[in-house]
């Protein structure tokens, strides 16, 4: 199949399951102040934001170990900006146990929330493209490596080619949910569900042509982020509800949080070096 054809296939599909509906209602949006923003988490001990700053990268004249993590406040202004220093073009972040999980192209950094230092290094020997990273209820530390078909797995500072598999292949955003690990995946555009237990993968939905980015609980379902600036609700039917869409202002939508008691979603629009803030309500009726 061309990939014309795909394309159109996925616009025809689209075009039944895709619900418009302006849900999410901006806030705030910060100045150009981070460097590449590539994910958020909100940390609920301390009320706080953390933010990977992916920048350029090495290949554009930064130097390895030239960038961090900064802290701010949850209308995205700036606490700290080196909050956690020394990293090397960080990506997916996520909070455990009060420690920080980050990704950095060397493997994943642990850092102690409470006693405020890095507490761990775990180094993944590859060349590829690491991204994404979600834990499980027993500290299981899962990361997508994103131009490859591989989802890592680290249980107790080993790392093993957990999956290795087409049906995953290019997996960027990675969420455990109950049992299953969801995944992004770019070379179909489809959301999928990967059982623990046996490795069964199932397709949730179809997103279009494009790259699924980030992954968040919502409810029964997920929100989901495009890339290029789409966010979406996701059901567990599969019906797709677009809640965001700033493709016309090339925004973009990377690693995004959503933090359900405050009803707010924090957008870091990476090449546009800003935070964004939406309101959003799920339990509004959609159109």
């Amino acid at each position: 199949m061309t990939n014309v054809k795909r394309i159109l296939i996925c616009l025809f599909v689209l075009a039944g399951f895709v619900k418009v509906n302006a849900q999410a209602v901006k806030l705030w949006e910060t100045g150009e102040i981070y460097k590449g923003p590539e994910s958020t988490v909100y940390d609920s001990h301390r009320d706080c934001l953390y933010i990977s700053n992916y920048t350029g990268g090495v290949k554009t004249g930064s130097s390895y170990g030239d960038n961090s993590i900064s802290k701010a406040d949850l209308q995205g202004n700036i606490l700290e900006y080196d909050f956690v220093k020394n990293l090397t073009m960080p990506t997916g972040i996520c909070i455990f146990d009060d420690k920080l999980y980050i990704v950095e192209r060397f493997g994943v950094v642990i850092y102690d929330l409470s006693a405020n230092k890095i507490a761990d290094k775990i180094y993944i020997k590859t060349s590829y493209f690491l991204n994404d990273i979600t834990v499980d209820t027993e500290g299981g530390i899962y990361v997508s490596e994103s131009d490859t078909n591989v989802i890592y797995r680290i249980k107790n500072k080993n790392v093993e080619k957990w999956m290795d598999s087409r049906e995953i292949s290019r997996p960027n955003g990675v969420l455990y949910d109950n049992g299953k690990l969801i995944v992004g995946v770019n070379s179909d555009n489809y959301l999928k569900a990967v059982n623990i237990a046996d490795k069964k993968v199932t397709n949730i939905a179809l997103l279009g042509p494009g790259i699924i980015d980030g992954i968040k609980k919502c409810g029964d379902g997920y929100l989901v982020s495009h890339y290029l600036g789409n966010l979406y609700l996701v059901k567990p039917s599969g019906e797709v509800t677009e809640l965001i869409n700033t493709r016309d202002e090339k925004t973009n939508i990377a690693d995004f949080e959503y933090i359900a008691d405050k009803q707010l979603i924090v957008i870091p629009a990476l090449a546009n070096n800003k935070l964004l803030g939406y309101k959003f309500d799920p339990t509004e009726k959609t159109n």
